[in-house]
């Protein structure tokens, strides 16, 4: 995956040491990217013919109600004032309240998927799979990202949206796993790995962490904060990544370098 000035779209922002974990990775704005990016669109000057702003802005208010207040107590008319509008204003743009969450959902989809592939590279396969792992589960472990999920999942319980909200999962899960299956092609590409079921690839890589993060979540638990760090979390699951699927070339390079190389 090819990232220029460790970006990917709107976002601007090293790793652990082999095996003393001596450095930690700074992920961009420690997890915040998703809630960061939410205030940015609230905080962008509109123009009066700016439709696509508009919608943004308003769209970013049903994320940040959500996630302040939670996907059942979300009233139009306070997402309306977040957004600095009327209710009829609001009600122009977005004909019910179905469809306005209809939208919200994709747009903050969007920002996830944004938000988990945004991480600051690096030419060692090990710091470079540690950076985006840790940055995917320190993204689900915010409360802005699981408020949106947990929203998807009970608007899926409601018959009126079912069908709509389902092809909208859908399709940001595909999304999403592409952007891991693309991880895992680059480093095959590279020769680091050998391909196996790419999907049970990308499950012993990001498996784990999201049942550590979301799926705790959603059982109800308090916010789990890792023993360590996430950093520590994801080091772990990598290393036993590349013990399994690891090429001849990595094996090599670990030899010669101790787990740690590519530093510049």
């Amino acid at each position: 995956m090819k990232m220029e000035n460790f970006t990917f779209k709107l976002s601007e922002v090293d790793g652990p040491e082999g095996s003393a974990l001596a450095s930690q990775i700074a992920t961009p704005e420690g997890g915040l990217y998703f809630d960061n990016q939410i205030r940015r669109y609230l905080k962008a000057a509109v123009r009066r013919n700016d439709a696509k702003a508009r919608n943004n802005r308003t769209l970013a208010s049903v994320l940040q109600e959500w996630t302040e207040v939670g996907y059942l107590k979300g009233q139009v008319s306070s997402i309306a004032n977040r957004a600095g509008m009327s209710t009829a204003t609001l009600y122009r743009d977005f004909p019910d309240k179905s469809f306005l969450f209809r939208q919200a959902l994709q747009f903050g989809q969007a920002i996830l998927i944004e938000a988990v592939s945004t991480y600051p590279s690096h030419p060692n396969p090990i710091r470079d799979l540690t950076g985006m792992l840790c940055n995917h589960a320190e993204t689900l472990a915010h409360p802005a990202p699981q408020q949106m999920l947990l929203a998807q999942r009970l608007m899926l319980l409601e018959p009126d949206l079912q069908s709509a909200v389902s092809a909208i999962a859908a399709e940001n899960h595909e999304k999403l796993k592409q952007v891991w299956y693309a991880k895992i092609q680059a480093l095959v590409d590279s020769g680091w790995i050998k391909l196996d079921h790419m999907e049970w690839q990308r499950c012993r890589l990001v498996g784990a962490l999201e049942a550590r993060t979301f799926g705790w979540f959603m059982m109800g638990h308090a916010p789990r904060s890792p023993a360590i760090s996430w950093e520590h979390d994801a080091h772990q699951v990598v290393l036993d990544f590349f013990r399994l699927y690891g090429t001849a070339k990595f094996d090599e390079h670990r030899r010669l370098y101790n787990w740690d190389w590519g530093l510049v």
